[in-house]
Parts: structure tokens; C-alpha cells; sequence
């Protein structure tokens, strides 16, 4: 584990928390680098923030449980010491110099917040997903034998906001990645949305819909692009969904997934293509693909959630139900 740290800069005024801005929080960054591409940036982005209380500490090629729960127990432990945890992991970077400081504002916004998700510009799938997480020193853990679904939300008191889309790009994720950290990425996602490996009382349906969507816009970036890299996360989906790939090709190390890169890496851009077409060409055959992957029981609970979920949003709409307007920065 590396720590980086930079000296607070204490600006006056007053925040949310009843605390002078003198006090304003130290923010604790948590990072988990297992070799990705775009880690020395992650690294210069927090460089360059304006708002300069803040500490990096990087936890370096850990199994992923063993890194989620040694960072989790570090925020339960460091609570004394910061005022707020921000998990950047070393594929993200920041997007400007103003980032920390107006993710920090939202916290002295709502003196109740606990959990703040804020959705992340993806390069893979060419859309924002889910996303950065910040935390403040009330947040706890249990502890859980899990290895696929390693970032449970936390229990706290207060509360927690998403924001889904952000009124500019804040984080910024996979810009660049390496053709291995794009096989992993669909080793990992395709694990995920089938769930194959999953008996039916673990089913995650609405996670696993989340992930196929995900796929989907990494298909629909390959055809514009054709870029080498979305064809290997592609070719390490497809495995996952033929269980070529095992349970643990989640993990960089595994190897199994290290094995079956070195094959793809080795075809040409035409061969991985011709692999992809017959099973992820059509937008129905490639739905057809991940149902086959997910089973029928499964499938089954994807769309009842599916239906849950449009009929909580339906109601919410008639009562004019929502959440509150998250206003983060101005823009740099």
C-alpha cells in the first residue's frame, strides 16, 4: 500500500456541518491499482486539484475481495482522521481541477449526506455509468464472504444521492485502457450480467440487466470503431457467457483469464470479428446470447424486476416524487 499526501490549503467561510471552513474536511483517497493503464493520471488529476486537503493511499495487486474489504476497513478506521472517502479507482481520473473541491460542496450541502454516487464518463461503453463513490466517516461494513458483487453499500444514518448524470463530465473511466485490462473488463462484466455461476436464491436481476446494458453500448462502440480492444472485452464476454471462462477470471491474476488473452491477443482483427458476428451481430441475437447465458429461472427474474422498476418509477411520477437536484460545481 502506497500513501500520497498533499498539505491542506485552509480557505475561511462557513459550511454545512457547523464546521468553519478553516475545518474544512481532509479527504482520505482510496485507490486499487492492479497494473491499469490509466493510473499515472488518476495520480496527476489529484496533483492538480484546487482543493488541496486531501491523501491518497493505494492498494496495490490485491485478490479483489481482499482489496474492497482492506479499504472498507480502512475508512471505519480512519474515521477519526477524515472527514470524507472518496473510492477513485487507478483506471479514473478526475476531469478537471475543480472536481474534489465541488464533490466536497455537495457534502457541506447536505449535512445529512452519508453516501454520494456520482456516475462516471466511460470510454468503453461510450456512456456514463455507475460510478464514483464517496463516503463520510459514519459509513460501516459487515463483513461478507461475496467475491463477484465486492462493494456492498454501507450502513449509515443519513442518506445517499445519485447522480446519474452530472452537469459535466467529473470522473473519467477506462479512457485508455491496456488490451488485457479491456479482456478483464469483459471477463468481469459478462460474469455479472449471466450470473451463471450463480445459484437462483443469489440472482442479482437488476444487476445483472445493468451489465448486459452495459455490453450492449461495448458492441455498439466496436461497430463504430472497430477498436481492437472492445473486440477482446467482447471475445471475454462471450467465454464468460459459454463457460469458458471460470468464476474467478474476475481476478487479473486468474489463469484461466490470463491464458485465454494470450489466445485472443494472438488473432487479427479480422479473426475476432468473425468469432463475434454470428452471436452479437443482430441486436436480437445478441439479446439472445445473454438470455441463453442468464438460463430461463433467471431471465425470468430480470424481467419481474424489470417490471418492479418501471412500475416504482410510473408511481413515483404521479406522486411527483423525486429526488432532490444535485447541483456539483459550475464547470472549470
Amino acid at each position: 500500500m502506497c500513501v500520497f499526501a498533499h498539505h491542506p490549503e485552509r480557505p475561511s467561510g462557513r459550511c454545512r456541518w457547523g464546521l468553519t471552513m478553516r475545518e474544512r474536511p481532509t479527504v482520505l483517497v482510496l485507490t486499487l491499482f492492479s497494473g491499469e493503464a490509466e493510473f499515472d493520471r488518476c495520480r496527476s488529476s489529484l496533483e492538480q486539484q484546487e482543493y488541496r486537503s486531501w491523501k491518497q493511499r493505494v492498494f496495490e495487486n490485491l485478490p479483489n475481495a481482499e482489496a474492497h474489504a482492506r479499504l472498507y476497513e480502512t475508512i471505519m478506521a480512519e474515521g477519526e482522521n477524515f472527514g470524507l472517502f472518496l473510492k477513485l479507482d487507478a483506471d479514473m481520473f478526475l476531469a478537471d481541477r475543480r472536481v474534489l473541491g465541488d464533490l466536497v460542496q455537495v457534502f457541506e450541502q447536505y449535512c445529512d449526506l452519508d453516501h454520494l454516487v456520482v456516475a462516471v464518463t466511460d470510454w468503453m461503453t461510450e456512456r456514463r455509468i455507475i460510478g464514483a463513490h464517496l463516503f463520510s466517516n459514519r459509513v460501516r461494513w459487515q463483513s461478507h464472504a461475496e467475491t463477484l458483487y465486492v462493494d456492498p453499500d454501507p450502513e449509515f444514518p443519513g442518506r445517499k444521492l445519485v447522480v446519474d448524470e452530472p452537469p459535466r463530465d467529473l470522473i473519467v473511466h477506462a479512457a485508455d485502457p491496456s488490451p488485457l485490462q479491456a479482456f478483464h473488463f469483459g471477463a468481469h462484466r459478462a460474469l455479472q450480467a449471466s450470473q451463471i455461476y450463480r445459484k437462483l436464491s443469489g440472482a442479482r436481476p437488476h444487476n445483472a440487466r445493468i451489465q448486459w446494458q452495459y455490453l450492449d453500448s461495448v458492441w455498439d462502440h466496436y461497430e463504430r470503431s472497430g477498436d481492437r480492444r472492445l473486440g477482446l472485452a467482447l471475445l471475454a464476454a462471450d467465454m464468460v457467457f459459454r463457460r469458458e471462462l471460470p468464476a474467478t477470471a474476475n481476478e487479473y491474476s486468474d489463469v484461466a483469464l490470463l491464458a485465454a488473452f494470450g489466445n485472443a491477443d494472438a488473432l487479427d482483427d479480422g479473426e475476432i470479428r468473425e468469432r463475434l458476428e454470428p452471436r452479437w451481430g443482430r441486436p436480437k441475437v445478441r439479446r439472445q446470447t445473454w438470455a441463453a447465458a442468464l438460463g430461463p429461472a433467471k431471465l425470468t427474474l430480470v424481467r419481474l424486476r424489470d417490471l418492479r422498476d418501471r412500475a416504482a418509477s410510473t408511481f413515483k411520477g404521479l406522486l411527483r416524487k423525486s429526488e432532490p437536484t444535485v447541483k456539483i460545481g459550475t464547470g472549470s
